[in-house]
């Protein structure tokens, strides 16, 4: 049974990992984005992870934890201003209220996502591998 229960654990971390990149590419998507429903400018999108809380029945049965997405909290930086008197969302002195997205933070985001996907690719694998060694072992 622990092997189904590394099993919980890396499923919700593939899980967690794979909304993470979700976000991220949803953050790069909107780095031009000058105006959302609220009049305002994108703003960026940070995933916060939590450990996955048990139930006191999960606990008994043995049931494994692993990561689950908390929340999805909105960044409080500063929107970027540029000088565009052209543009249609200029204000009376020609500046344009860009998003708080920095591309090059967001493609750090999706590779370091990408990469732990990746790790917990490996770990399923591994795992993967000892149960068919196990059920090998029984012929």
């Amino acid at each position: 049974m622990a092997f189904l229960g590394s099993l919980d654990i890396v499923g919700s971390a593939l899980s967690a990992e794979r909304f993470r990149m979700d976000i991220a590419a949803q953050n790069l998507a909107n780095a031009n984005t000058t105006r959302t429903e609220d009049g305002e400018p994108y703003r960026r999108q940070q995933v916060v992870f939590e450990e996955r809380q048990l139930t006191f029945d999960e606990t008994l049965n043995n049931v494994s934890g692993g990561v689950q997405v908390a929340q999805v909290v909105q960044s409080d930086r500063d929107f970027q201003s540029v000088y565009d008197p052209t543009h249609p969302d200029a204000d009376e002195n020609g500046y344009v209220l860009y998003p708080n997205v920095d591309t090059t933070e967001e493609r750090l985001d999706l590779m370091t996502a990408s990469t732990a996907y990746e790790a917990n690719l490996t770990a399923l694998s591994v795992m993967k591998a000892m149960i068919n060694s196990t059920l090998d072992m029984n012929k």
